[in-house]
């Protein structure tokens, strides 16, 4: 659970900012969100502060009142984890060409694969299997979010530039016991995530009813 305090700050709203100009896609959404926070401050600067009631509040539910400009879950949408990991990977001075910005993790994931299968020797990133690789700090380790999981990421190869429900997370730390990973709008924010590993350190299945771990991209310069 995210905890009641957490808070849209002015220096949070700006780094989301950030995230969404790093993809082609944030020339759209950036306006929409700076125009909603607008709108959101306009509403408390109101003589009824947005209250609808008119004042007096009676009879009406808090849940009917507008949402404040610290709300941090109305920016939530569009989800911004795929934009997250964008401007993550220019921030580190990772190529376009090797991990394209995009909106859609499934996007750059199909980019990436194929440039590990067509360019294997100047790729930036490798594939493997999760129970194949201890992740090392810069690896990508991606989940599949939807209902039919893919059985292992080979299985991409066969429907690239499909739609599909994916998430990655940026790896800080493995070793045995856990593996720290770094993703964006989890539960709204950027969060670091410790999740159970073997005793070599490779991280274990997610348990029933969370999102399967289907791929590691294996940063070049974490190769060993």
């Amino acid at each position: 659970m995210r905890p009641s305090d957490i808070v849209a700050t002015p220096e949070r709203f700006a780094r989301l900012i950030e995230y969404w100009s790093a993809v082609p896609d944030g020339g759209a959404v950036v306006p929409r969100l700076v125009g909603l926070r607008a709108a959101l401050l306009a509403l408390q600067t109101e003589p009824n502060g947005g209250d609808a009631t008119g004042g007096d509040g009676a009879g009406t539910a808090a849940a009917q009142l507008p949402p404040t400009p610290e709300d941090i879950g109305v920016y939530a949408r569009p989800a911004w984890s795929a934009a997250f990991i964008s401007a993550v990977a220019r921030w580190a001075g990772i190529a376009e060409s090797d991990l394209p910005s995009s909106s859609r993790h499934a996007s750059y994931i199909d980019a990436v694969l194929e440039r590990a299968i067509t360019d294997p020797e100047r790729a930036y990133f490798r594939p493997h299997a999760p129970e194949e690789r201890v992740p090392a700090p810069g690896d990508l380790l991606c989940a599949d979010r939807s209902t039919t999981p893919l059985m292992h990421w080979s299985m991409r190869l066969g429907e690239i530039g499909r739609p599909r429900a994916m998430h990655c997370d940026v790896v800080v730390r493995a070793g045995p016991g856990v593996v720290e990973a770094v993703g964006g709008n989890v539960e709204d924010l950027v969060v670091l995530r410790r999740l159970p590993a073997d005793r070599e350190g490779r991280v274990l299945p997610a348990p029933p009813g969370e999102a399967s771990f289907v791929l590691i991209l294996a940063a070049r310069t974490a190769e060993r």
